[in-house]
Order: structure tokens, then C-alpha cells, then sequence
């Protein structure tokens, strides 16, 4: 055997009862060491769940935007399940719908019904978030009365928060509610309005946030401010309703224009049953009546969006 390789390996054996050697002669501090290092790691993560941040965390999305909008937010779990759920069952519906018109096309039916079940569960919240907003928005300018009087008796803004959760009707009541507990909680005032203007998309409400910031960061009349912002919103809706009054006509003309064909349609099936009958047989003019109503549906949404006017 080569020299080399008897001295290399007799070094390797040395080497390595040396250091089994050292280990044992001090393995009852290692030991202790370890011992040392779990317990003070024990004590961190102690210390770090009593002061584990109590607030949840924001949830992102387009779903969770809305669900705070509509008051929902503690239901987004559900929803989300509720919302692939429509989801399917309008593909399902879809599919048999198109199994009793144009038999061949029920898988298309399934596949497209699936995001219009989807895009209807989105509308039916949307059309729930809008309605509170909407109802909130009205009940702002009392709500702005009552931070006027607290703050020009003297009251903190905290103060403020505490009476209006109080006094006030809901939906807004508890939205100043949720911001009372968690400015009591310690967040910060600053992220708890950011947060409430999240779920109060009221331009108004956004610009009683910035005066507030304003009058904490260079001082001023706060009161006199928010008493602004009350009158100028009373103005807002007095403008509203006159502009609801001028066109209330265009708005039944277009409603009326709206439904004529379906009236038209079904008269005509219900006096001469002979008439539309053998067109409803053909599965061609199915698809043809289907794009008719899609078209009509549309033309019926741009009149009734050319009457509205938002204020």
C-alpha cells in the first residue's frame, strides 16, 4: 500500500478521535447550551403572543372590496363559496336551458352560463353594496351635524366617534362602531379613517378624512370645516332630486320603449299562438330570438344610462 495513503488515513483517524474526544469532554455544556437556547426561545415566542397584532388582517380582491361595501366582510368565506356555487348552478341551468331549445348546444349553454351565473351573484352584491352606500350617504349629513355640535361643546374627536355610534342609524352607526372599537384597540387614527373609507366610498366621507388629517397636522376650526362639508352635501342633494325630477320623463320613455318588443311579443303569442309557434320550433330562430333579447337588453341599459345622471 502507498505511503501517502497509510499517512492520510492514520491523519483522518487521529483527527477524528480528536474530535470525538473534544465533544465528550464538553458535552454536558453543549448540552446545556441547548437547553439555554430553547427555554429563551420558548420565552420570544411567549412574549410575541401577547403582543400578537389583534387585527385581522385585510383581506385583498375584487370580492372582499365589495363584501366590505355591502357590510358583508365577516361573510367572505360563505360568499365565496355561495359565489361558485351560483357559478355552477348557472352553468347547469344554461345547459338545460339549451337542452330544450337547441339540443346540440348544451355544452355551450354549460360553459357560458357558468360566468353569467358568476357575473349575476357579482351584480346581486353589487346592487346590495350600492344600496347601503347609497343609504349612508343620506345619513351622512346628520351624521356631520352631530360631530359639528360635539366638537364646538368641546368633545374630541374620539368623543365624536363614541356619540355618533350611539345616536346614529344604521348602516353608518356601525361603521363609526367598528372605528370606535378599533381605535379603543390602538390602531392608529389615521389607518382606522384609511380603513373606514374603504367601506364608506362616499366622496364626502373621503373629504371629511382629509379635513380631519389636515386639522391634526396644521391646527384650525374643525368644526366650522365639517359644517361645510354638511351644507355642501344638503346643496349636492337638493341638486340631485331636481335633476331626478327633470328626468323623470326620459326615464319612463325609456322603460316603455324598453319593454315594447317583449309586450309586442307575447301579445302576439297569446292572440295568434299559430303566428310565433313555428318560429319557436326552428333552432336557428332560438338562437336568432336569444341574440334579439341580448341586443334588446342592451339597448334598454344605454337609455335608461343615458337618463341617469350622477351628482
Amino acid at each position: 500500500m502507498d505511503v501517502s495513503v497509510i499517512i492520510f488515513a492514520t491523519v483522518t483517524i487521529i483527527g477524528l478521535l480528536g474530535m470525538a474526544a473534544l465533544k465528550g469532554g464538553h458535552a454536558d455544556e453543549l448540552t446545556r447550551l441547548d437547553r439555554h437556547r430553547k427555554r429563551m426561545q420558548d420565552k420570544f415566542l411567549e412574549k410575541n403572543a401577547g403582543n400578537e397584532d389583534i387585527f385581522v388582517t385585510k383581506r385583498e380582491g375584487y370580492l372582499a372590496r365589495i363584501l366590505g361595501m355591502a357590510g358583508m366582510e365577516a361573510q367572505y368565506d360563505q360568499m365565496k363559496q355561495n359565489w361558485i356555487m351560483v357559478s355552477i348552478g348557472g352553468g347547469v341551468i344554461g345547459g338545460v336551458g339549451m337542452f330544450f331549445m337547441v339540443p346540440e348546444l348544451v355544452p355551450v349553454g354549460f360553459i357560458l352560463g357558468i360566468p353569467a351565473g358568476a357575473a349575476g351573484f357579482i351584480f346581486y352584491l353589487n346592487q346590495v353594496a350600492k344600496m347601503r352606500q347609497a343609504k349612508m350617504t343620506e345619513q351622512l349629513p346628520q351624521v356631520l351635524e352631530t360631530m359639528v355640535s360635539a366638537l364646538r361643546a368641546g368633545s374630541p374627536v374620539l368623543e365624536c366617534f363614541k356619540v355618533i355610534s350611539e345616536v346614529s342609524p344604521d348602516p353608518i352607526r356601525s361603521e363609526f362602531k367598528r372605528g370606535l372599537v378599533s381605535l379603543q384597540l390602538g390602531k392608529p387614527f389615521r389607518d382606522t379613517l384609511k380603513e373606514m373609507s374603504t367601506r364608506i366610498k362616499a366622496p364626502d366621507f373621503k373629504l371629511l378624512t382629509q379635513a380631519v388629517f389636515i386639522s391634526q397636522d396644521v391646527g384650525g376650526n374643525l368644526a366650522d370645516v365639517v359644517s361645510v362639508i354638511a351644507a355642501a352635501i344638503r346643496e349636492r342633494f337638493k341638486l340631485r332630486d331636481f335633476l331626478a325630477a327633470l328626468t323623470s320623463q326620459g326615464k319612463a320613455t325609456a322603460m316603455f320603449i324598453g319593454c315594447l318588443p317583449y309586450g309586442i311579443t307575447l301579445i302576439t303569442y297569446c292572440a295568434t299562438p299559430g303566428y310565433i309557434i313555428p318560429f319557436l320550433n326552428n333552432p336557428i330562430a332560438r338562437i336568432v330570438l336569444i341574440m334579439l333579447i341580448l341586443w334588446e337588453a342592451l339597448g334598454f341599459w344605454i337609455l335608461m344610462k343615458m337618463t341617469t345622471f350622477e351628482v
